[in-house]
C-alpha cells in the first residue's frame, strides 16, 4: 500500500497527465506514473468518487473534469 503522501503525489501526477490529453487509457496512465494497475484503479476510483475525473462507459479510459482542473490550478498556487 502506498503511504498517504505518496498516494496524494501520484494522484496529482495522474491528474496532470490526464490534463495533458483529453481522454487517456487507464493502462496508459498506470504505465506513465509507474505503478501497478490495481493501485492505479484505487487512486482513480478515489478521484472519480470526489468528481475530479470521469470514467468512460466501459471503464477503460478517463478524462479530467472541471473540478479536477480547478484542483490542479489550486495546487500550482
Amino acid at each position: 500500500m502506498l503511504p498517504m503522501t505518496a498516494a496524494f503525489k501520484v494522484s496529482e501526477e495522474m491528474l496532470e497527465r490526464i490534463r495533458a490529453g483529453n481522454c487517456i487509457a487507464i493502462d496508459e496512465i498506470s504505465g506513465q506514473v509507474g505503478i501497478a494497475h490495481e493501485k492505479s484503479m484505487k487512486i482513480l476510483d478515489f478521484l472519480s468518487e470526489f468528481g475530479f475525473i470521469e470514467f468512460d462507459p466501459d471503464n477503460t479510459r478517463i478524462r479530467i473534469t472541471d473540478l479536477g482542473e480547478i484542483f490542479i490550478e489550486l495546487s500550482e498556487i
